[in-house]
């Protein structure tokens, strides 16, 4: 066996683990990513969770990336699209639920449906 070494070792190959590590391979750094699962990308991935179905389960938290993270590390050449979201889903324990989407009126109207007043 032959002993290799590491200036850096990312523990997580999530978005944060993975923007360390290319910061640190741009800086000249020899940088070895360590991940249990079987892809790369923690929050920011899409998976197929059902058949024929892909989602993304913390894509969310896209809208936190700095822009210049984005700049820096040329992510749209390396396949990132950050699609627009048009409207959330949040189910609740009585099988009801709250739908808000890019549409004031219509968000008003489905918040009012939930309301109290």
């Amino acid at each position: 066996m032959v002993a290799v070494s590491y200036d850096a070792i990312v523990i997580g190959g999530g978005h944060n683990g993975l923007t360390h590590a290319a910061y640190l391979a741009r800086a000249g750094k020899k940088v070895l990513v360590l991940e249990r699962r079987h892809v790369l990308g923690g929050a920011a991935v899409t998976e197929e969770v059902f058949p024929g179905f892909q989602f993304s389960v913390c894509s969310y938290v896209v809208s936190l990336l700095r822009p210049e993270i984005i700049r820096d590390l040329d992510l749209p050449r390396h396949g990132l699209e950050i699609l627009p979201l048009d409207g959330t889903f949040t189910p609740m324990p009585d099988g009801d639920y709250l739908w808000r989407v890019n549409d004031h009126g219509r968000t008003h109207r489905e918040i009012a449906r939930h309301s109290r007043l």
